[in-house]
């Protein structure tokens, strides 16, 4: 014979389950925000080094030299020869909460730099793109 018991879960046992995963969720929603916060600043590191990239390839391509001026949330391409505008892009509308450091980065004909460096920064900590006189670019 069976005892009193049903073979289901009790309206207790429910709550407690209910109470455990909750309290679990709710020491992983920083984590989680944190981890979304690094990753919008590493993917802004990554368009960052893409576009010096390109304007790399650009100045060797058209055999001129272009310079890269940040502002705070935005950059100018600027090719120096004619001091034309080539390119100018905003973070703030794809990556708001990201700022940029104040530098300036230029690549000459045959694709040497100045040397420089650009530093993301956002709630969650600072990225650097760095771009060796060679003209590599590199995330730290």
């Amino acid at each position: 014979m069976r005892g009193k018991h049903s073979p289901g879960l009790a309206l207790s046992e429910l709550l407690i389950v209910l109470a455990v995963i909750m309290t679990c969720l709710a020491l992983a929603k920083p984590d989680l925000l944190n981890l979304a916060s690094r990753y919008t600043l590493k993917a802004a590191a990554r368009e960052v080094a893409m576009d010096l990239q390109h304007i790399r390839l650009l100045a060797v391509k058209e055999k001129k030299t272009f310079q890269v001026i940040f502002d705070s949330n935005s950059y100018q391409v600027i090719q120096l020869n004619d001091g034309i505008v080539a390119e100018s892009r905003s973070f703030s509308p794809e990556y708001s909460g990201i700022n940029l450091t104040n530098a300036s980065i230029t690549f000459d004909s045959r694709g040497t730099s100045n040397g420089n460096s650009v530093t993301l920064a956002n709630g969650s900590g600072t990225t650097k793109v760095f771009v060796a006189p060679t003209g590599k670019v590199m995330i730290e």
